[in-house]
């Protein structure tokens, strides 16, 4: 029961702050002078999460993480309200300084509910909610963007003031939830120290690694698209708003069915199954075949990524040591968020070569390293 209300909790907290994500995008389109000037407030929000994750992996590890959870959402209110000067006559620098911040506590937020769940669950039953909260996500993110969308055009007063009043509701619930007063027990060594456990362990090295070239080629598709769909076919707007809901889809589908495929494949199978499936979607998309058909390749890398990340996921908190959950969450939060930028630009100077050419690079590679993922682990999860 206390895991249910927290996921629900969890993704309620994210309902709120996609206020703040629409009309901080919104209000920065409206006061850029170039589309540089627009794109720069995602590359600050993007560049908050990896220079903060190391210091929010050891306070997760330090302090009560429930607590950090409702200090993060308490502040996130704060923010969305701190939007209301610029709703008039939007300035970039101030709204570039509060999209950093906020995705500064967004990352402490993170690493303190992956540390959480993992104080929580086995790592059976871990891997399933990870996969629940990951739908979860999905939904909560696309009716905030629905609800945001609606209402900003009507009233912007409103949409800041509905987003900080969910976000403070959420930060109240949290004080509710008989969540673990601290850590289980106290942390030694600093922020590094996630980092080097993972890549020092002879089983999580090899994960993290696969891992990381999935996120990287997760950057790769999303940042080429657009180019994809509106230039290289030719296709409506809204085929690319089509193409991104299935894939949310697809992610929502994925993270669902993590706790039947577990049962049935085992934890081995279903890390090679994941990653066979992403690499199919990447390598359809380098056929830039109709749309319809690019539908399901992002669908199939939708589910896929999902599935992996949840499991690895699992796999990862549940090896680590109670009081060094934080810390090892904050290093592949750290890790994937440095790798974002990377897959993005090293997607396009591909593409500069031959739009195909990234797509079937990534999607080559990804299903060589299928074979190779989780050898020795296609026991059921949660049998010896």
């Amino acid at each position: 029961m206390l895991v249910a209300s927290l996921l629900a909790l969890e993704a309620f907290r994210l309902f709120g702050a996609g206020f703040f994500y629409f009309a901080h995008a919104a209000l920065t389109a409206l006061g850029a002078l170039s589309p540089l000037g627009a794109s720069l407030a995602l590359a600050f929000r993007l560049l908050a999460e990896p220079l903060f994750a190391l210091y929010g992996g050891h306070l997760a590890d330090r302090w009560p993480r429930g607590r950090l959870l409702l200090l993060a959402t308490l502040g996130q209110g704060g923010l969305t309200l701190a939007l209301l000067p610029l709703l008039t006559t939007p300035a970039l620098l101030p709204l570039y300084l509060l999209g950093f911040l906020f995705a500064l506590l967004e990352s402490l937020r993170m690493v303190a509910a992956g540390a959480l769940l993992a104080d929580l669950l086995p790592k059976e039953a871990l891997a399933r909610a990870r996969g629940q909260l990951g739908a979860l996500y999905t939904v909560a993110d696309a009716l905030s963007d629905l609800a945001a969308g609606f209402l900003f055009a009507r009233n912007r007063l409103w949409t800041l003031g509905l987003g900080s009043g969910l976000l403070f509701l959420a930060a109240g619930l949290y004080r509710t939830l008989p969540l673990p007063p601290k850590p289980p027990s106290q942390p030694e060594g600093g922020s590094l120290l996630g980092l080097r456990f993972l890549w020092e362990s002879p089983s999580l090295r090899p994960l993290l690694l696969q891992e990381a070239l999935l996120n990287l080629a997760y950057a790769l598709f999303a940042g080429l698209l657009p180019f994809v769909v509106l230039r290289g076919l030719g296709e409506a707007f809204w085929v690319l708003g089509l193409l991104g809901a299935v894939q949310s889809l697809g992610g929502a589908l994925g993270g669902l069915l993590v706790g039947a495929v577990l049962g049935r494949l085992g934890e081995g199978r279903s890390l090679r199954l994941a990653l066979g499936l992403a690499g199919l979607g990447l390598l359809g998309v380098a056929f830039l075949p109709p749309w319809p058909l690019l539908a399901g390749s992002a669908f199939l890398l939708g589910a896929g990524g999902a599935l992996f990340g949840a499991i690895a996921g699992a796999v990862r908190l549940s090896q680590a040591p109670p009081e060094l959950r934080g810390r090892v969450a904050g290093g592949f939060l750290f890790l994937s968020g440095a790798l974002a930028p990377l897959g993005s630009l090293l997607g396009g100077a591909l593409a500069g070569v031959s739009l195909p050419l990234p797509f079937l690079l990534a999607g080559g590679l990804l299903l060589a390293l299928a074979p190779l993922a989780g050898r020795g682990k296609s026991q059921p999860f949660g049998r010896p």
